[in-house]
């Protein structure tokens, strides 16, 4: 991933000739004159990162053209920082530091400024010394002066170092903050949002065995009315943890509303994932579960599962569709089953 803005990596003629290059391609595929596609199309024609290239090349088979939300995708993930995502949040703090900073080294440049001043006068005053307490009273000055001039450089040495741990606790929130944009604070897995950079970030790469699980709990609405909410809240979590438990090294869970999870798993076909998914089905139907607030035992809890494997040049949503629509014949088929194309 870049580290800056790669517009700026090139002096003003090398920049000339790489938008002269990225303008005739934009209107030749018609992509829209947007600041997203600027950026994308001056990287693509400037031909240095073979993997995003590959990518835009891709999307433009699967897309016939590169939607908004894909411009958007690509221009953060390739050619942004990734500290700049949530760095807006942390503006006050850093703008309110850096005006604190720049406070305490005016004084400290004043009262050196000051001591240097003495220093030099006192010199010269040594000079035409001749007296005892003339030169008494010079030291005077100088001991004086030194002692202010030792406590600014505290005072300062201080300030940055309070500083130093300001900033380093904003980065701290920084990535904490980035994280949490995508991570479903009931479950602590991913969540939708999370779900859809994945499913965006791993269809370029698939070859047909890019494979998605919709699991659903059935019947999470009569557990609400029968058990009550933080009953139903608690099953969801029960079920989170098994789930992630279940979760093969090259898969990707998230939760996305209610009681429904998607999970992505790469290099996977259509065979095995619905192996993956009977056995899931059979592991969350054989729980003993118990509402820990008031130790009653739930009835049986079972899932429905819909799986469908990518298709040639399928879109992400057309992906998620046919899962859906495999997880609603399950549904209808009765619950506690799993569908998908035959």
């Amino acid at each position: 991933m870049a580290t800056e803005v790669p517009m700026f990596q090139h002096n003003i003629k090398q920049a000339n000739q790489l938008l002269r290059s990225a303008v005739p391609l934009m209107a030749k595929l018609d992509i829209p004159p947007t600041p997203y596609n600027y950026g994308i199309w001056y990287e693509y024609a400037s031909n240095r990162n073979p993997q995003f290239n590959q990518v835009v090349d891709r999307a433009l088979r699967r897309f016939g053209g590169l939607p908004a939300f894909v411009s958007q995708e690509l221009f953060n993930e390739f050619l942004l920082p990734e500290e700049f995502h949530h760095a807006h949040r942390q503006e006050p703090a850093l703008r309110e530091l850096t005006t604190t900073l720049e406070t305490d080294t005016k004084n400290i440049s004043i009262e050196l400024d000051s001591f240097n001043r003495n220093l030099r006068a006192s010199k010269a005053a040594l000079t035409n010394a001749k007296e005892a307490t003339q030169i008494e009273q010079i030291a005077l000055l100088l001991e004086q002066g030194a002692f202010k001039a030792s406590q600014a450089v505290d005072t300062f040495s201080s300030a940055l170092q309070s500083a130093q741990e300001e900033l380093a606790t904003l980065r701290s929130e920084l990535l904490d903050a980035k994280k949490n944009t995508e991570l479903d604070s009931m479950t602590l897995l991913a969540n939708e949002k999370g779900f859809e950079r994945s499913l965006f970030s791993m269809i370029p790469y698939a070859e047909d065995d890019l494979t998605l699980l919709l699991i659903d709990i059935d019947n999470l609405g009569l557990v609400n009315k029968e058990y009550g909410n933080k009953a139903g809240t608690s099953l969801i979590r029960y079920i989170a943890k098994l789930l992630h438990a279940l979760l093969p090294d090259n898969g990707f869970i998230a939760r996305l509303k209610g009681g429904r999870f998607a999970m992505l798993l790469s290099e996977t076909e259509l065979s095995v994932a619905s192996q993956l998914a009977e056995s899931i089905r059979n592991k969350v139907s054989i729980q003993k579960i118990r509402y820990k607030n008031t130790k009653v035992l739930f009835r049986q809890v079972t899932v429905s599962v819909g799986v469908a494997t990518l298709f040639g040049d399928e879109s992400p949503n057309e992906l998620v569709q046919r899962s859906l629509h495999y997880l609603m014949y399950a549904k209808r088929s009765g619950k506690n089953q799993i569908a998908h194309h035959e």
